[in-house]
């Protein structure tokens, strides 16, 4: 089924929303690089990729995972857009 347009008002909470989200990684991890993109494969509206320092330990990547998660769910229940985040590999 194709996927219906984007309108104008969608256009303008996507934005907010990716602001938002890439204040709240920013403000648990000033030091990553936060990467996005509109890719379509299916129904997601964006793609946040996350590119943590090489200093950062594996426990803190799966903490920010599990925030920026949680964050994007929050979005998806509150708004219908559905945002893909993944913290890539150092």
């Amino acid at each position: 089924m194709a996927r219906k347009p984007i309108t104008a008002n969608q256009d303008q909470l996507l934005d907010q929303a990716l602001s938002n989200l890439t204040a709240t990684i920013k403000d648990l991890s000033p030091q990553v690089e936060v990467e996005i993109t509109f890719e379509h494969y299916e129904d997601e509206d964006a793609h946040v990729y996350i590119h943590p320092p090489a200093e950062m330990t594996a426990d803190e990547v799966d903490r920010l995972e599990m925030a920026v998660g949680e964050h994007c769910n929050e979005i998806l229940l509150d708004t219908g857009l559905f945002i893909v985040s993944a913290v890539c590999d150092r």
